[in-house]
Protein backbone atom coordinates (compact mmCIF):
# COMPACT_ATOMS: atom_id res chain seq x y z
CA UNK A 1 0.00 0.00 0.00
CA UNK A 2 2.08 2.76 -1.19
CA UNK A 3 -0.02 5.56 0.37
CA UNK A 4 0.51 3.96 4.03
CA UNK A 5 2.79 5.67 6.77
CA UNK A 6 6.36 4.35 6.68
CA UNK A 7 6.36 4.08 10.25
CA UNK A 8 3.22 1.88 10.61
CA UNK A 9 4.38 -0.71 8.31
CA UNK A 10 4.38 -2.81 10.53
CA UNK A 11 0.46 -3.14 10.56
CA UNK A 12 0.44 -4.76 7.60
CA UNK A 13 1.98 -7.53 8.25
CA UNK A 14 0.69 -10.77 8.95
CA UNK A 15 0.67 -10.68 12.40
CA UNK A 16 -1.59 -7.49 12.45
CA UNK A 17 -3.08 -7.81 8.97
CA UNK A 18 -6.30 -9.16 10.30
CA UNK A 19 -6.32 -6.14 13.17
CA UNK A 20 -5.69 -3.73 10.20
CA UNK A 21 -7.80 -4.75 7.57
CA UNK A 22 -11.16 -4.36 10.08
CA UNK A 23 -10.10 -0.78 10.03
CA UNK A 24 -10.12 -0.29 6.73
CA UNK A 25 -13.23 0.97 4.39
CA UNK A 26 -14.69 -1.85 2.77
CA UNK A 27 -15.43 -0.16 0.02
CA UNK A 28 -12.37 1.32 -1.36
CA UNK A 29 -10.97 -2.28 -0.65
CA UNK A 30 -13.08 -3.35 -3.46
CA UNK A 31 -11.75 -1.73 -6.34
CA UNK A 32 -8.06 -3.19 -7.20
CA UNK A 33 -6.35 -0.09 -7.41
CA UNK A 34 -7.58 2.99 -5.93
CA UNK A 35 -7.04 5.18 -2.93
CA UNK A 36 -7.71 4.02 0.65
CA UNK A 37 -8.15 6.17 4.20
CA UNK A 38 -5.49 5.14 6.37
CA UNK A 39 -7.25 5.07 9.55
CA UNK A 40 -5.09 6.79 12.75
CA UNK A 41 -2.59 4.96 14.53
CA UNK A 42 -3.46 1.95 17.16
CA UNK A 43 -2.69 2.72 20.77
CA UNK A 44 1.16 2.93 21.67
CA UNK A 45 1.30 -0.32 22.95
CA UNK A 46 0.33 -2.19 20.10
CA UNK A 47 1.52 -3.25 17.52
CA UNK A 48 5.05 -4.26 18.88
CA UNK A 49 7.88 -5.68 17.85
CA UNK A 50 9.61 -8.70 19.20
CA UNK A 51 12.87 -9.26 19.05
Amino acid sequence: MPCWPRDRYLELAPRYWARTRARLVDDEMKVALGPITVPPPLPAEEPRATS
